[in-house]
């Protein structure tokens, strides 16, 4: 699920770990973790009661959007240009060396040599192949990489989110600093998910793609919502969570399509989660040597992050069908209910990052930084007492039916 590298927004991306006290028992969605969980009596409502204790998420009065970038923030992060150079554009494939969505497809063209009906002839057994794979992915796997794929089709979105954050921003839309070519490279990189995702799902016959597209077409038009948009801290922060996330969804996605008979769409996973791990090291890097420049600044930032409401690119997704907004909602109780993308997961990303970036050995802190040092450091474990408690609750639940417009109004069952 494309993912946004480079703004605290909405994410196929994940909403961070949040939760409103007056959403208990209101039937209401609920985030929590990096999934949308629809507030009802199973998964969710009891997530709510639990995770407002352990998150004090910030008053819904606050507009945290308007929250001025501090200069010090800026003028780091502009520092770090040579830095960008040497440790973050390495990680971008040269173009001559990268896949291409051509590379996993059947070849609509003919070969040197070969006539017009032998091409066609190679084409349409391709196809065939391909559908024959695909006709074994159960539905709410396809709904899964259904709502991927919207997501990362609206990378235009993302794009403009990291041109908007100051420091670190293609003022120019061709600017030789590395922060911009960084933005761009990584651009093209992601480009060609939505692009390779697309095509198969077009291919192998599975989906109402005109659903699909029209979905595409009114995520780009909702746009997305931001916490900080113009912060630099805040941006890469969301960006390790957000391509660290797609790459667990990506790979989950592979594995269970190669379980159940399609090779071609977990090679073609797998290889969109090779982007997004080489993605996540380059966030995951410049936020490390950020909480070297300036710990308390990020540590906050960190904190503000974990306690904010930060939805996922993709939360405005809608089918034009969905009077009640519920689409992104359905489609991330499908996710966590088929282990494409759990809170499990999103538990194994706090600590991970919480241990990768060393903030429990912070040092030097002023008062708010170790008040915020201490709320992060103590997350990981409250996520998995939540996570434990929801998991014991949820299986008591009876399952309901969703409906997808994506796989032709059927239904997937959702906890």
């Amino acid at each position: 699920m494309a993912k946004l590298g480079l703004a605290v927004g909405t994410s196929a991306r994940f909403s961070c770990f949040f939760s409103n006290k007056s959403d208990a028992g209101s039937g209401r969605v609920t985030r929590l973790g990096w999934i949308l969980f629809p507030a009802n009596p199973s998964l969710a409502t009891r997530w709510t009661a639990a995770a407002a204790a352990a998150v004090e998420a910030p008053p819904r009065s606050v507009d945290m959007g308007c929250a001025p970038v501090p200069r010090e923030q800026v003028e780091i992060v502009q520092s770090l240009n040579g830095w960008v150079a040497e440790n973050m554009l390495p990680l971008l494939n040269p173009v001559e060396s990268s896949w291409q969505p051509h590379d996993f497809l059947p070849c609509s063209v003919a070969a040197p040599g070969a006539s017009e009906e032998e091409a066609l002839s190679a084409f349409t057994e391709g196809v065939a192949a391909l559908r024959m794979g695909a006709a074994g992915v159960p539905d709410e796997i396809l709904v899964c990489l259904v709502g991927n794929m919207v997501t990362e089709e609206a990378l235009p979105s993302y794009q403009s989110m990291g041109n908007r954050t100051e420091g670190t921003a293609d003022d120019t839309g061709a600017s030789s600093l590395p922060w911009a070519q960084w933005i761009r490279g990584w651009t093209a990189e992601e480009n060609r998910h939505g692009d390779l995702l697309n095509r198969y799902l077009y291919l192998s016959g599975r989906v109402d793609m005109r659903q699909v597209e029209t979905t595409v077409h009114h995520l780009l038009r909702n746009g997305m919502e931001m916490l900080v948009p113009k912060s630099p801290y805040h941006s890469v922060i969301y960006g390790a969570f957000q391509e660290r996330a797609t790459f667990v969804s990506h790979v989950h996605t592979a594995r269970l399509a190669g379980q159940h008979g399609d090779q071609a769409l977990a090679k073609i996973c797998g290889v969109i989660a090779a982007d997004e791990k080489r993605h996540e090291a380059g966030y995951t890097r410049v936020c490390a040597k950020l909480f070297e420049v300036d710990p308390d600044g990020m540590v906050r930032a960190l904190a503000h992050v974990m306690r904010g409401k930060v939805t996922m690119p993709g939360l405005l997704m809608s089918d034009g069908r969905d009077a009640d907004g519920s689409l992104f909602e359905r489609f991330s109780a499908v996710a966590q209910r088929a282990g494409v993308y759990t809170a499990r997961d999103y538990g194994d990303l706090v600590e991970h990052f919480v241990r990768r970036w060393r903030v429990a050995e912070l040092a030097g802190l002023s008062g708010e930084g170790r008040r915020a040092q201490e709320y992060v450091c103590g997350l990981p474990p409250k996520i998995r007492r939540m996570e434990e408690l929801a998991h014991q609750r949820a299986a008591r639940s009876e399952l309901r039916p969703a409906r997808f417009s994506w796989i032709f109004d059927r239904h997937v069952m959702v906890g």
